[in-house]
């Protein structure tokens, strides 16, 4: 594998996404780097895996996207800038009731605010959840992984010939996108940055998922309309946070705040 690689080496492959895998590399000077290599050959998952290569390298890191350092062709990869300080699922994981407050808002803050780029140049990312949220030194926070994303005008619209049979993550997406996984709103991103959001803050997801409910079941729930529970009912949490993460996570999109500019802005206040 690492012969593919001109000038990296080292490699150790750390995670397998849906048409891509991950790879963690060490340049020349010994530096290291994360390698997105897209594996799927689905016209449509290749034309967006070029575009998330053209947009992050493009913005180099800045907005609260990671970092592209190069862009390969041969085979198609992207080599992207390495945090080092794992995801924010890992940080969930090690803390199971939870970060604290004000920590889980300044992180949230910054990802709402990298949303809220997204939007304002027609992308909808789709699949915002904690793993896709890397952490680092000095606090650092990137927004990762578009390769379910819609890109371009109208946000509502898709590009002709894009196969959308499933998009999203469950426990993080929005009602109406299981109902149409076409939907391309900046509501759904409204919609994972609250669930997002209730879990950092509580360790759990924001619906009641028990162990043995098969998962068509547990769909079937969210797609139907069902409720998420109340951040209130999960633990002692100040009345206007608990209020905003739950409006966040309204089942009509017409509920939730209309703007992920907005959004962060409030969620900043708590941080």
């Amino acid at each position: 594998m690492t012969g593919r690689f001109p000038g990296l080496d080292g490699l150790e492959k750390l995670a397998d996404r849906d048409g891509a895998e991950i790879w963690l590399a060490r340049r020349p000077d010994g530096s290291p780097v994360a390698v997105k290599l897209l594996t799927s050959s689905r016209p449509d998952l290749v034309a967006r895996f070029e575009a998330e290569g053209r947009l992050l390298k493009a913005v180099g890191g800045r907005h609260g996207l990671i970092g592209c350092v190069a862009v390969l062709d041969d085979p198609k990869a992207l080599v992207l800038e390495y945090l080092g300080g794992g995801s924010l699922r890992d940080q969930i994981g090690d803390r199971p009731a939870g970060l604290p407050v004000a920590e889980g808002c300044r992180i949230l803050a910054r990802v709402a605010a990298a949303v809220a780029w997204l939007h304002r140049h027609d992308i909808i990312h789709r699949d915002i959840k904690p793993s896709n949220v890397l952490l680092g030194a000095g606090g650092a926070v990137r927004l990762i992984d578009l390769g379910v994303a819609a890109f371009g005008r109208p946000p509502r619209g898709l590009p002709e010939g894009f196969m959308e049979e499933e998009v999203g993550t469950l426990g993080y997406t929005a009602p109406e996108l299981l109902r149409n996984p076409a939907t391309a709103t900046v509501a759904v991103d409204i919609y994972g940055l609250g669930a997002t959001w209730y879990e950092t803050l509580t360790g759990h997801l924001p619906y009641d998922f028990g162990p043995t409910e098969p998962t068509e079941s547990f769909r079937a729930r969210i797609q139907d309309g069902e409720r998420a529970v109340p951040l209130r009912s999960r633990g002692e949490f100040p009345l206007a946070l608990a209020a905003a993460v739950d409006a966040a996570l309204a089942v009509e999109p017409g509920g939730r705040p209309e703007a992920a500019a907005a959004l962060a802005e409030q969620i900043a206040e708590f941080a």
